[in-house]
């Protein structure tokens, strides 16, 4: 199945089923992995600090730049990885 990825209010947004449904996708924690299910992927490196563990700074820097490419994605499609 399809979904098509929407701009919805106050920097939120939906994923559309080919049936209809949808999912509103408000928490910015949520955006690194609908952004990727569209083909978005952090830059090397910035996922992680020297000690693998995740990194707080990089995390607002990941999330922004997730929220930007689904901005810039909204009205693409992309099979379902499992939201319906």
């Amino acid at each position: 199945m399809k979904i098509t990825l929407l701009e919805a209010d106050c920097g939120t947004f939906l994923l559309r089923a080919e049936d209809g449904r949808t999912i509103l996708v408000q928490v910015d924690w949520d955006f690194p992995g609908v952004a990727s299910t569209f083909g978005w992927s952090p830059p090397p490196g910035t996922m992680t600090d020297d000690t693998g563990t995740l990194a707080e700074k990089s995390l607002s820097t990941v999330i922004g730049d997730a929220r930007d490419f689904l901005h810039e994605r909204a009205g693409s499609t992309a099979d379902d990885p499992g939201y319906f």
